[in-house]
């Protein structure tokens, strides 16, 4: 099976194929045996080597939202048309859950350093963390601690300090 994700508006390309119960990935001419278990739906228990990785897939309206190791990760897989993606969206955080805000850790104006939490969603008794993608400035906040999040909602606006 070939796989076409953007990430980042970079595409990927992933070649995955099964024999009995391992996943054989072949990224950038790389192959990588893998042992993946569904612990539930949605829930990952992916082996790589002696590597165990827990991860957790969420599915939004086009997206879909990738958790591992306490790092989220928006890919789309895509149809290749041959054309390059050019628009780019910076500064806009999504939820990649429904659930509710713990906590939110910056306000309107504040600087922020890149990977600062900007806000904590507890979902099935799991903290997610939203952090900031690059180094700037708050621009809005769109939810306070206890209000309730839907999966894909925007969380925060961040400027992008120049460089």
């Amino acid at each position: 099976m070939f796989i076409n994700y953007e990430y980042n508006t970079n595409i990927y390309n992933v070649t995955v194929e099964r024999r009995d119960n391992q996943f054989f990935i072949t990224y950038d001419n790389n192959e990588y045996t893998v042992i993946a278990t569904e612990i539930k739906p949605g829930h990952l228990s992916i082996q790589l080597g002696d590597r165990i990785i827990k991860s957790i897939i969420t599915q939004g309206d086009e997206d879909k939202f990738v958790f591992i190791d306490g790092s989220i990760f928006k890919v789309k897989r895509i149809e290749l048309t041959g054309r390059k993606k050019t628009e780019k969206r910076e500064g806009d955080l999504h939820s990649p859950i429904s659930g509710t805000v713990v906590s939110c850790k910056v306000k309107d104006g504040s600087n922020v350093k890149k990977d600062d939490v900007i806000l904590i969603i507890e979902a099935m008794k799991m903290e997610y963390l939203i952090r900031a993608p690059y180094d700037g400035v708050v621009k809005k906040t769109y939810f306070k601690e206890k209000d309730q999040i839907e999966i894909g909602q925007l969380t925060a606006e961040i400027q992008k300090e120049e460089e």
